[in-house]
């Protein structure tokens, strides 16, 4: 594979596979136990898969694996973009961020996941027009 944006959207991914569930994890620390918040964290730990198994898919040559890359940057994008736009709504109420961390941290670490993100995903959509 001498791609080098695919070689970089995979390290990427790989990346943002592993940080997000444990980022979350950490994040809501104090609702880890609570079974009625278990969908508020655990999502990204589905998001994480997601691109694991795109990356897997890339290393193992399957076919359309750039396009399932692909797909997997969109779509975890698109979550957390949701997510960043939803943290300011945190804003409205009294009570914030409901992790451990402030909201206008966590608004600001969303945007920047959120520019890491969109970074791989035009790495990934980069290297499928050079395999064409």
């Amino acid at each position: 594979m001498a791609d080098k944006p695919l070689k970089i959207s995979m390290r990427m991914a790989t990346i943002m596979g592993v940080f997000l569930p444990l980022a979350e994890t950490l994040r809501r620390s104090n609702q880890i136990f609570d079974p009625t918040r278990f969908l508020n964290w655990f999502d990204d730990y589905m998001l994480g898969a997601v691109l694991l198994i795109a990356v897997y898919s890339v290393k193992k040559k399957i076919d359309n694996s750039i396009s399932l890359l692909i797909a997997a940057w969109g779509f975890v994008s698109g979550a957390l973009f949701l997510s960043f736009l939803g943290q300011f709504d945190y804003y409205k109420t009294a009570t914030g961020d409901p992790g451990i961390f402030s909201t206008t941290f966590v608004a600001v670490a969303k945007g920047t996941i959120l520019g890491y993100m969109l970074i791989g995903l035009y790495l990934a959509i980069k290297s499928s027009d050079r395999a064409n």
